[in-house]
């Protein structure tokens, strides 16, 4: 897939060399209030520690007193004999340390943490991953990114974004939506298109997640911490110390949150008991196939979603005769299956549209996994996002169900909204001192926490939609019905009356589903604090110009006509 052409070459401001009037910091910078702070009575040391600086650039704690080591959820006090202190050039190469340039500490190494240190890096700070993974490995299948993510990926860097769009497989071009479960008729037919040709932005495709982490990673190899888990931090007036797993600790001015939904940096924050996970009623299995397709022609169609009672299953393209597909299935949690999982889908799915059992047939056993989904209730205050120096991204402050595949997206939109802020306040030369930091990361939160809050609740309402549609009238009866109850139901429904709740949806997905498809794509150029996308601003600033996505030139050929993405017939009854 040819990338486009015309996406413009972004111009960064040189901060190289900081104004003779911005702050002043030593590439050493280890201060020792905030190691106290660190190894005292934020984790309840109870005897002093010395302190010595080598030559700036080793901080040795030598003490009996305790210090933290790596335990998920907690921090364990342990005694320990010696401790280093990184300094923030340690481990980054010379020639990539900016010299006087603030530090931005990232904790977790994911999609979100590795684009958040690239846009920071792009915008003149020194930034710093630490992800708790000693090499990354393949893992999970493709992810789909929209076009609000890619156009804010381009705004951040278009070059590495354009070596994402040719790794990828676009899908936003094809005809994409919802089905019967059992008969495979369209339900409703997506175009999703629109909101790129009306914005300018690059049509909705899927990577696969290793190959988008791989480019991120040689992007920013100089500047990942592995083997490294943020398990607690502590800051004064000087800066932010995050404290390591492995006994370690590391200075720097800001600390983001990046690390998942069961986020440490979140809980210490927030000083919760416990992570606020929220299940959403099913449990997702989930592959990727080598695809016959004998029964659906994958040059004109993208995705589909099939509909059942308590149950649904979702397909896509995802490039190379491959398929990737996850089938949802209401149970409680921690549930375990008594047999093979394919023969397990197969009974769940025993009856359904053959377009989907292709799927299953094409799948090794081997191939399947199995997940419960969770989501965590939307923040709608600032000091949910952030506090102090201290601020959170992607999973661990807005985790949404896969149901609009915005996930990465929105992570990418924060991404892009705080190295916003934060580039703002390095370009004014203010000082990096607790009270503009925090005044920069409540603005970043009030930029994002309306749109991050509409995203989950329409994240939300597609899985409740998924799971309630009956077809016809007397579908699937509710099993607290007596048993003559549900003999009836059964007649009724051979009359194939169109059900009620089917209809109204349909006309509803006819008169608003463009408009929500607006949404999510570019934000109605909203400014950011009324909900809107991060795109928009970027256009606005000029760190991103639209342009067309040309078939056969900078998205594929393909054999439709825009009639065929419409429906046909009366409003609730249409195909």
């Amino acid at each position: 897939m040819q990338a486009s052409t015309s996406t413009p070459a972004r111009t960064y401001a040189n901060f190289s060399r900081c104004k003779t009037s911005a702050p002043q910091y030593s590439s050493a910078r280890p201060h020792p209030q905030a190691v106290r702070g660190a190894l005292g009575s934020s984790l309840n040391a109870k005897r002093s520690v010395q302190l010595k600086v080598h030559q700036g650039k080793k901080l040795d704690v030598r003490s009996t007193n305790a210090v933290p080591t790596a335990k998920r959820g907690q921090v364990s006090i342990q005694a320990y004999g010696e401790v280093d202190l990184m300094t923030m050039d340690e481990g980054v190469a010379a020639e990539n340390y900016i010299e006087g340039a603030p530090t931005v500490l990232i904790a977790g190494g994911g999609i979100g943490g590795l684009v958040t240190a690239l846009a920071c890096k792009n915008k003149g700070m020194n930034v710093k991953v630490f992800e708790r993974v000693t090499k990354y490995k393949p893992f999970g299948g493709p992810i789909q990114l929209q076009c609000n993510a890619i156009g804010a990926l381009e705004a951040i860097d278009p070059e590495l974004a354009a070596k994402v769009i040719a790794a990828s497989t676009t899908t936003g071009d094809r005809i994409n939506g919802l089905m019967d479960g059992i008969t495979g008729d369209w339900f409703f037919r997506f175009d999703t298109r629109q909101p790129c040709f009306r914005n300018g932005l690059p049509l909705t495709l899927v990577i696969n997640r290793f190959t988008l982490l791989q480019i991120l990673v040689d992007e920013l190899q100089d500047y990942i911490v592995k083997d490294s888990e943020v398990v607690a931090y502590t800051e004064d007036e000087s800066g932010i110390t995050a404290i390591l797993g492995n006994g370690k600790s590391v200075v720097g001015d800001v600390l983001v949150g990046a690390d998942g939904i069961r986020s440490l940096v979140r809980k210490q924050m927030r000083n919760e008991e416990q992570f606020p996970l929220v299940y959403s009623g099913y449990t997702v299995y989930t592959a990727t196939c080598s695809f016959t397709g004998k029964l659906t022609d994958t040059d004109k169609v993208g995705y589909q979603i099939f509909l059942g009672n308590d149950q649904y299953f979702v397909a896509s393209d995802v490039g190379d005769s491959k398929q990737q597909w996850y089938a949802f299935h209401k149970e409680p949690p921690g549930g375990k299956d008594n047999k093979c999982m394919k023969e397990q889908l197969v009974e769940y799915f025993e009856g359904w549209d053959p377009k989907m059992q292709e799927r299953l047939t094409c799948t090794l056993p081997e191939e399947i996994e199995r997940r419960d989904v969770y989501d965590i209730r939307p923040t709608i205050t600032l000091g949910g996002w952030t506090k102090g120096r201290v601020c959170l991204l992607g999973d661990a402050i807005h985790a949404v169900q896969p149901n609009l595949g915005q996930g990465g997206g929105q992570a990418i939109e924060s991404a892009y909204t705080l190295s916003s802020e934060l580039g703002e306040l390095l370009e004014s030369g203010k000082e990096m001192n607790s009270f503009n930091i925090q005044v920069a990361l409540n603005k970043y939160a009030s930029r994002r926490v309306l749109r991050a809050g509409a995203i989950h609740g329409l994240s939300r309402m597609a899985a409740l939609m998924n799971i309630v549609y009956r077809r016809n009238l007397g579908s699937y009866p509710y099993s607290f019905y007596p048993q003559q109850v549900k003999d009836f139901w059964d007649k009724v429904e051979k009359l194939n009356i169109p059900h009620p709740g089917r209809v109204v949806g349909q006309i509803g997905m006819m008169v608003g589903m463009d408009a929500i498809l607006e949404y999510v794509g570019s934000g109605f150029t909203l400014p950011q604090w009324l909900g809107g996308s991060a795109v928009a601003v970027a256009h606005k600033q000029g760190e991103r110009v639209p342009y067309c996505s040309v078939p056969g030139i900078s998205s594929p050929k393909r054999p439709l006509k825009d009639e065929d993405f419409k429906m046909r017939g009366l409003p609730g009854l249409a195909e």
